[in-house]
């Protein structure tokens, strides 16, 4: 893992690491915030699975992806930049918020995976997309984790 503490420009291999990663989940929240400005539009670009026009279960089902897409734009994006922004300053709370970050993009993807509603494609964009890069992350931040200190 000595790879990953090697310099480049500013910053050590595992920390552009971790940054490309929260570039990459970055994509996730701006998908969510779409889905709330246009679902019906969401739902044909593949991102969104149900529909409000559809059945009563359908649109059950997507008043709670509904409510999760709010909770990911109200909590996590916010946190997302301040990951982001605190990477780039190696500050301790970038270190504490990136770590957050991953260990959601670590769940919902595998959440998704054992959906039986959602998408093939839908499953494998959020696992190479979010999850792997994450996982990712979180290798270089540990790595590194002695530049982060509590000031």
């Amino acid at each position: 893992m000595s790879i990953l503490n090697n310099k480049m420009k500013a910053h050590p291999i595992g920390i552009w690491m971790a940054l490309g990663a929260l570039v990459l989940i970055l994509l996730a929240w701006l998908m969510q915030t779409y889905s709330l400005l246009d679902w019906e539009g969401a739902v044909k670009l593949g991102v969104q699975n149900e529909s409000f026009s559809g059945n009563a279960v359908e649109r059950a089902i997507a008043d709670v992806e509904r409510g999760v897409a709010i909770a990911d734009i109200i909590w996590v994006l916010p946190l997302t930049v301040v990951a982001f922004i605190g990477l780039l300053r190696t500050k301790f709370t970038g270190f504490v918020a990136a770590n957050m970050v991953f260990a959601i993009c670590v769940y919902f993807p595998l959440f998704y995976a054992f959906r039986v509603s959602m998408n093939f494609d839908v499953k494998l964009a959020a696992i190479f997309l979010w999850a792997i890069p994450s996982l990712l992350g979180i290798i270089g931040l540990w790595t590194n984790r002695n530049i982060f200190k509590y000031r």
